[in-house]
């Protein structure tokens, strides 16, 4: 930009710090309008830490109640198995009081035959109750490891429910795993969602709030200098005290004063002499000291 240029924009700033010198003595006050404000919405997101937390808390009662399922039902499949186990003991002991009771009653049998007959310490009868007693054991070891069978089968099945439900409990432990890495899967998308559509709308509001500022700026300013213009067209300093007016004059001539100071000797003489801004706006009195300072030859 050059040097002439520079020197019309600041000439020209000069000229409005002049008028509003000037203007505002009158008492035209800054038009001030209702100030409208936007809400945005105030969002503060959970962290994923509480996150987990509602998940947790959501799938916490099905958890337990899935979990006192499978407790319930390994439970009941070992009280089933006892209550078997205690029926074979129980028909175990039946059956062998049973078989106790025919042997002695065909022992019995064979005594009392042997004494009717005279044969009582006679080897047909020692040879028979012989062969009954060892029918009775044979029999009596049948049984027990009949049942024995039966009731180790059943005591296994009872050990394995205890292996059986850690077994669903691990099952189920990595299926609701799985289902709460979902829920939070779930939950952390609709808060980062929700942080979209906020973000979005309050950048939308602060665009809408903004835009609002600057027209009533706007305004408030068109207002205000049509209020001073009204008020020049209106008064004038002559009006003024003259208390008043020669502060205005003296505070005019120092925003003058600057603005020359600020060239060279020869320029500012130019400038003065040149442009009728400063004849307008000084008295006599201060346009003398300017022309004293600036507009004439020193010797």
């Amino acid at each position: 930009m050059s040097k002439n240029n520079n020197r019309l924009d600041e000439r020209d700033r000069l000229t409005e710090e002049i008028k509003r010198l000037e203007t505002t003595e009158f008492g035209a006050s800054k038009i001030k309008l209702p100030d409208v404000k936007l809400d945005e919405i105030s969002y503060a997101p959970p962290s994923d830490e509480e996150l987990k937390i509602t998940a947790e808390r959501e799938l916490n009662d099905k958890r337990m109640e899935e979990e006192r399922v499978i407790r319930d039902k390994s439970a009941n499949s070992t009280a089933e198995l006892n209550v078997k186990r205690e029926s074979l003991a129980s028909s175990k002991q039946n059956d062998m009081d049973e078989l106790e009771e025919k042997y002695r009653d065909a022992s019995n049998a064979i005594d009392s035959d042997a004494i009717k007959r005279g044969i009582a310490r006679s080897s047909i009868a020692a040879t028979q109750k012989s062969a009954l007693e060892g029918d009775y054991l044979k029999r009596n070891a049948d049984l027990i490891e009949s049942y024995g069978k039966s009731i180790s089968a059943i005591d296994a099945e009872i050990a394995a429910t205890d292996d059986k439900l850690r077994a669903a409990l691990d099952d189920f432990n990595l299926s609701y795993a799985t289902r709460l890495n979902e829920k939070l899967i779930g939950l952390k998308t609709e808060r980062d969602k929700r942080i979209e559509e906020v973000t979005k709308y309050n950048n939308e509001i602060k665009k809408n709030q903004a835009k609002l500022d600057a027209d009533r700026a706007k305004n408030e300013s068109e207002l205000y200098s049509q209020a001073l213009a009204q008020e020049r067209a209106e008064n004038s300093l002559s009006d003024l005290p003259a208390e008043r007016r020669d502060a205005i004059y003296k505070a005019v001539f120092d925003q003058m004063d600057a603005f020359l100071g600020s060239m060279s000797s020869q320029e500012a003489k130019v400038e003065l002499l040149n442009h009728s801004l400063y004849r307008q706006h000084l008295s006599n009195y201060y346009y003398n000291k300017l022309l004293d300072k600036y507009g004439r030859d020193v010797k």
